[in-house]
């Protein structure tokens, strides 16, 4: 179980938070505030990354803390440098060693120590206080992981990860000494996910089902009716050939073949093959049904919560209130509560969903025009009844975080921050090169709370012409190849490495997507490339979780 919820709320990493506070703020209330905000949040075992801020004057500061770096940002001019020292876990493990925080007691400046000798002598001697578990890390060496020392000089301490990962002999040219270990960390652990469409079953797809019987004659409801006949799969219906006769769909084909999402056996080869390339989560598009009062196209979602293995990969669910279809997809404000109920009761209280390096739920707004009257109130109403009713139910927070193309004012709709995934003017604009070169700059526009993404491909040709009934309005990009994607992962590894950004998702990739095939976007293994797409995230985005790429479980 890679999520964990209520009785670890108190663990190490959150203890800092109100302990490191009153440091900052001799103003009793702040801290008070402050762990009363954290104290509903549950932590996380993924591993989250050791902030270092530094003051005007160059005392560093080092924390796991997303609301102690806040602080320290907004209110007492630190500043946070773009280096990661490595990601240390917020609970204990087996195996680990807690990295205590100390801080003087006549001046500005902080020490970590693993070593709980060295802590008591300081603190006995009356020269620093005690504030906390900083984090855990492993205690001996072990595949994947680099060591992390603590250095002293006449500028106080510093801390680096060893070469090749840190720069150590910086540090002992400027006059530090090796003072030891604090030990072995992550150097790096990038949370990525991809969008799922969980539509690939009868009840999905109405459009396409008839499609395949009225284009392609089928004689049986075929919800692959497109994406199966451009792969060559029926090399009897060569509708494509006199459009595009050079071009090599073949990898339209899923490596396990053409399959029912409503089948567990199927989701629960799709968690095999995400999780043995390391990816940490999927998030499903999750669609409401107004008339019936009930969710929309969740049968692979619902196959995901029975699957025998989900427990290896957490889960997200993205709202798409749908504006369009004479208002099918919509969320009326007068089932607001129904529906955030609906959420809470059956998703955020899973065990497994998924959560922010901070603690807190992750919602995502894929689409918010069809929520109420898709106005900024409507969907601040929306919100603000998920809201109550996570707090309600789970004692908690939540992280909204909302689609990056809407252009919404996030405190206008009450979002907490941004995403981006497929963004529209790249897929217009019909040239993946473009979208990789402009991929920075989408990334530098998303709010202080962001996920980066990537997408692997757009090309719904496909949808010609059950869906896209002229050949000229059919959108892809002539021009991916896997170097430009190989270079679209390295684009978001780069910028997480360089950000100071503070917020509890800054390590966080979603991709577009795991299955989208009728557009072309998927990453899942297929019959030409196998795990292709999943091992370049899986280098350049240095994925060391599972042990590889697992084509067809």
């Amino acid at each position: 179980m890679r999520g964990i919820r209520g009785t670890l709320a108190a663990a190490a990493g959150m203890v800092l938070v109100a302990a490191g506070m009153q440091l900052f703020w001799p103003d009793a209330q702040a801290g008070t505030g402050l762990r009363a905000a954290a104290a509903g949040q549950a932590a996380v075992r993924d591993p989250v990354p050791l902030l270092q801020l530094e003051n005007g004057a160059g005392t560093p500061l080092w924390t796991l803390s997303r609301a102690e770096a806040d602080a320290a940002v907004a209110q007492h001019g630190f500043r946070l440098l773009p280096n990661r020292l490595g990601y240390l876990r917020q609970a204990a493990f087996t195996g680990s060693q807690p990295v205590y925080r100390l801080t003087r007691t006549g001046g500005a400046g902080w020490l970590l120590t693993a070593s709980t000798s060295e802590r008591d002598a300081l603190v006995a001697a009356g020269t620093f206080r005690y504030e906390g578990v900083v984090g855990h890390a492993a205690a001996r060496p072990a595949t994947g992981l680099a060591l992390l020392s603590r250095f002293s000089g006449p500028a106080g301490w510093r801390v680096s990860l060893e070469a090749p990962y840190g720069n150590p002999d910086d540090l002992l040219a400027r006059g530090f000494k090796r003072d030891g270990p604090l030990g072995y960390v992550h150097p790096q652990w990038n949370r990525v996910g991809a969008l799922y469409f969980g539509t690939w079953n009868a009840g999905s797809n109405a459009r396409i089902i008839q499609g395949g019987y009225d284009f392609y004659k089928r004689t049986y409801p075929d919800w692959w009716a497109g994406v199966r006949d451009f792969s060559g799969a029926d090399p009897t219906v060569p509708a494509y050939k006199g459009l595009w006769p050079d071009e090599d769909f073949s990898d339209r084909a899923p490596s396990i073949g053409f399959y029912d999402d409503a089948q567990v056996s199927t989701v629960e080869k799709h968690i095999t093959q995400a999780s043995s390339a390391g990816l940490d989560h999927f998030t499903f598009y999750w669609y409401w049904n107004p008339a019936e009062r009930t969710e929309r196209h969740a049968a692979g979602l619902r196959s995901f919560l029975r699957a025998g293995n989900r427990d290896a990969l957490d889960f997200g669910i993205s709202i798409c209130a749908h504006a369009w279809d004479n208002g099918i997809l919509k969320i009326p404000a007068d089932q607001y509560g129904l529906v955030a109920g609906t959420l809470v009761g059956d998703y955020l209280a899973q065990p497994n969903y998924l959560r922010a390096n901070d603690g807190r739920p992750i919602v995502w707004l894929c689409d918010t025009r069809g929520i109420g009257d898709g106005s900024a109130a409507a969907v601040r109403g929306f919100v603000g009844e998920l809201r109550t009713r996570a707090r309600a139910a789970l004692g908690e927070e939540i992280l909204v975080l909302a689609h990056q193309d809407l252009g919404l004012v996030l405190g206008n709709v009450g979002a907490d921050g941004s995403y981006c995934a497929a963004p529209y003017a790249a897929v217009q604009a019909g040239t993946y090169a473009g979208y990789v070169r402009g991929q920075r700059a989408t990334f530098n526009a998303g709010a202080p709370a962001y996920v980066r993404c990537v997408m692997s491909d757009f090309d719904e040709r496909p949808r010609y012409p059950i869906l896209v009934p002229n050949a000229a309005d059919v959108t892809f990009f002539p021009d991916q190849t896997f170097d430009l994607f190989t270079q679209a992962a390295r684009n978001a590894a780069t910028d997480i490495a360089g950000s100071t950004r503070t917020s509890a998702v800054d390590n966080f990739v979603l991709v577009y997507a795991w299955n989208e095939w009728h557009e072309g976007g998927y990453i899942e293994p297929n019959a030409r490339d196998g795990c292709r797409y999943l091992d370049i995230l899986r280098t350049e985005l240095s994925l060391t979780a599972g042990s590889g790429c697992v084509a067809n479980p």
